[in-house]
């Protein structure tokens, strides 16, 4: 099955606390579309919030703003802003992808154990780090830190079908999730919204894998934040 993609279909949609202009210059994602070809550089959806740490939007909301606005045709690419895209071919990538899968990423698990707040690692009854899931169930690949020179975490093969994805990249077919009701959870603001939205997702008969696309990711993620540990609670709570 062939997929139309191109740049007037796609929308990369980031929230961030920068203003637009401290967007394009400093962020890691701004930065990084700067380089993407004009005629290949898709349209670009960005929610700036400069609200106090109680009052931000959390990604959630956002996201699901931003696939009420977008037209039955469009693809959208849930991003964060300290995301550096190094893969200039990104609409061949999600082209190829969306050809096979409704909900891409660039990392996850094929068979996560669902009784984990996490897409990979393990945690203990008080929500404290205690290793990773089954290794040989990840897959994809992601730098992290310096986009310049980073060293890259080579989960496992990819293209793969799998049960979460990391939300660091969460790309979508809109008409696929309409047609599913299939939408993100306004409950997780940060954390676990990428498990939810992919648990969700899976359960409704969406077609969820990775797909090689080369990235740099500058957060490593903090486990030991109450907001995580609240967040990743109220997951578990729901799903049981």
């Amino acid at each position: 099955m062939s997929v139309y993609i191109s740049p007037k279909n796609t929308t990369i949609c980031a929230v961030s606390r920068l203003s637009r202009a401290q967007f394009v210059e400093t962020s890691l994602l701004g930065r990084s579309l700067r380089s993407v070809p004009g005629d290949q550089l898709p349209r670009i959806a960005l929610l700036v919030d400069n609200g106090t740490p109680n009052q931000v939007i959390g990604l959630s909301e956002a996201y699901n703003g931003f696939l009420k606005s977008a037209g039955d045709d469009d693809f959208l690419i849930f991003i964060h802003d300290d995301v550096f895209i190094h893969d200039w071919f990104l609409l061949e990538r999600l082209a190829e992808a969306f050809a096979h899968f409704d909900v891409v990423g660039v990392a996850g698990n094929r068979a996560p154990d669902l009784a984990q707040p996490s897409w990979a690692l393990k945690f203990n009854a008080d929500l404290s780090p205690a290793g990773w899931q089954d290794r040989t169930n990840l897959s994809g690949s992601v730098g992290h830190g310096d986009p310049t020179a980073p060293p890259v975490s080579r989960y496992g093969s990819a293209p793969v079908a799998c049960g979460a994805l990391d939300g660091l990249f969460l790309a979508v077919n809109v008409r696929r999730l309409r047609e599913a009701k299939v939408q993100f959870d306004a409950r997780f603001r940060f954390n676990c919204y990428d498990l939810d939205f992919c648990r969700t997702a899976t359960n409704a008969g969406l077609r969820v894998g990775t797909w090689p696309i080369a990235l740099t990711h500058a957060s490593v993620g903090n486990f030991a934040s109450q907001t995580w540990k609240d967040e990743a609670a109220t997951y578990l709570k729901k799903w049981g």
